[in-house]
């Protein structure tokens, strides 16, 4: 996918996509754009929204990228009229065969815009990213056990560890449906709104982080707080977090924030959300 312009919708409502990316400064918003099909997923959705996530966070402009459903809904999950279940080579897509592409991987922060109904494989989309914005009338339901498959995109793996093991048992074995509201309160969702206002709210939040927040300080604690996931070491977290902390201040974006707090003006930060964590603070 080509470097993205100020908006591409016009270019994606031929059939040919089931995306659409548009760019206002350093926020994307990506379009899941199938509604007369309620966005539902087809492999092509998930290749192209795959994509266009590595693509995006290529772009140093880039600050936020912000997901969200065409329409009423977020998606309704697969599009069972659609999808051949039985075809290996139609999901080969969905193998984790470029592990460094993984949303937990990329320097960009994204926020799902869950703005309606979001059930099985959307919903799992929505859970691999940083924030979740849910309108408290949606619907979500990990339905995958009542359809004869199981719960995909790592969720047996991340569930427990953001909302609990009860809750996350309950959830994906059972598959019943929960409100945004509920979905909230469990741990789904960083915050519920109103349906109309899911998307404004998430793009306003992307804005405000690309402004106040330092690149490369959001893409440190982005990487380490998906590392400590798996650390178990108390102590190594500390002092990595720390070795981290004090290289930061080496780049001069602490006297920035400072500088800009106490002038009460927006920061003028002099970093990028690609400079990595040096590897041998580890």
């Amino acid at each position: 996918m080509a470097s993205p312009e100020k908006d591409d919708t016009a270019a994606a409502t031929d059939g040919t996509r089931d995306i659409t990316i548009t760019v206002d400064g350093p926020v994307a918003v990506i379009h899941l754009d199938r509604p007369a099909r309620r966005n539902a997923y087809t492999p092509r959705m998930g290749k192209e929204l795959s994509d266009a996530l590595v693509m995006l966070d290529r772009v140093a402009d880039i600050r936020a990228i912000v997901v969200t459903g065409r329409g009423e809904h977020f998606s309704v999950g697969a599009d069972l009229d659609e999808v051949d279940w039985r075809d290996t080579s139609a999901h080969g897509v969905e193998s984790l065969t470029e592990p460094e592409n993984a949303p937990w991987k990329l320097c960009t922060p994204i926020i799902a815009a869950i703005n309606g109904d979001a059930i099985g494989v959307a919903l799992t989309w929505a859970m691999q990213w940083d924030l979740r914005f849910v309108a408290d009338n949606a619907r979500l339901a990990f339905s995958f056990n009542r359809v004869g498959v199981i719960p995909d995109r790592n969720s047996t793996w991340l569930l427990p560890r953001l909302i609990g093991f009860s809750a996350a048992m309950d959830l994906l074995l059972t598959g019943r449906t929960v409100s945004g509201t509920e979905g909230h309160r469990l741990g789904l969702a960083s915050r519920c709104t109103a349906s109309d206002q899911v998307l404004s709210e998430a793009v306003a939040a992307a804005h405000e982080l690309a402004t106040r927040c330092s690149p490369v300080t959001v893409s440190a604690t982005k990487a380490l707080m998906y590392e400590f996931l798996e650390e178990n070491d108390r102590v190594r977290a500390y002092n990595y977090e720390r070795r981290t902390l004090n290289w930061i201040r080496t780049l001069g974006e602490t006297l920035r924030g400072i500088a800009a707090f106490k002038a009460r003006e927006n920061p003028r930060w002099g970093t990028t959300k690609h400079q990595k964590i040096p590897a041998d603070l580890r």
